[in-house]
């Protein structure tokens, strides 16, 4: 077993964990002065500025926010696919799922033209006698355009769960007395829980590291970790600076997913108990 999954180890080691390390490194080598020491002045000026909270701040709500959209959207379409006929619920997978088949470039971009100050949407309002709403260069046009690019993989993650539900365990429910809102509450959601912390694990991962929706669609008014990273190593070439926001998203980000990994364990634990 050791030999099949060194393969794995090695492509990990190599193409993850190496640069991440890397990162780390050079985050905190200064060989500014002609001499290599250690130095964590980034890290204090970051934690120490008003600005870097706020980014960071911003990149978390924004990435949550999205994860609790895209469940609230993707948990009801999950629940009904369940009761169809397994051709419709294909065919409705694949209508649903064809957006990750498109580029992000192409998807963010589409929403441009309909969110944009002279965008569809508010034509359509501006003809109807309505005032025009900014849903571009903000945290809400941000939100739109990530729910739309990562509601398929919770919408996947929701139907693996939910799918594997036993249907005798909602006619025992009903029979018990129990209501529809009971039966959702009592069964159908701690069973669907695994399914929900996977898509919600994933879907706050790709959102906190996303780079195009927050740059299309947000802009400089909105900007968030990614789009600094960018910035500081693309256009300003500082290399330091970038790096060091790069370990403290990875920081965060692992972070809140050992959380969410912890308190899934924590409940399903309690549940087998009782």
């Amino acid at each position: 077993p050791s030999l099949l999954s060194l393969p794995a180890v090695v492509f990990v080691g190599l193409l993850f964990l190496a640069p991440v390390v890397h990162l780390m490194f050079t985050s905190v080598v200064d060989d500014s002065s002609g001499q290599i020491r250690l130095s964590f002045e980034l890290y204090r000026d970051f934690l120490g500025d008003r600005f870097g909270w706020q980014l960071l701040a911003r990149t978390f709500i924004i990435s949550l926010a999205t994860v609790l959209v895209s469940l609230l959207l993707a948990f009801p379409v999950a629940l009904h696919m369940r009761s169809m006929a397994p051709r419709m619920r294909t065919l409705v997978a694949i209508v649903l799922l064809s957006p990750l088949l498109t580029s992000v470039v192409v998807r963010t971009l589409a929403w441009v033209v309909l969110l944009g100050p002279k965008g569809l949407l508010n034509d359509a309002l501006v003809s109807a006698g309505l005032q025009p709403i900014t849903l571009m260069y903000n945290d809400v046009g941000v939100v739109i355009g990530l729910v739309h690019v990562y509601f398929g993989y919770m919408l996947l993650s929701l139907m693996v769960s939910l799918l594997k539900l036993d249907d005798r365990l909602l006619l025992a429910a009903s029979n018990l007395g129990a209501n529809r809102w009971q039966v959702l509450r009592h069964v159908v959601l701690p069973l669907a829980r695994p399914g929900i912390a996977t898509g919600s694990i994933l879907v706050f991962t790709m959102s906190a590291s996303a780079y195009v929706t927050p740059a299309l669609l947000g802009g400089s008014r909105s900007k968030v970790m990614a789009t600094e990273i960018y910035d500081q190593a693309i256009q300003y070439l500082e290399w330091r600076e970038a790096a060091m926001l790069a370990c403290i998203l990875f920081a965060g980000v692992w972070a809140t997913v050992a959380l969410i990994a912890r308190l899934e364990q924590r409940s399903r634990s309690q549940g087998g108990g009782a």
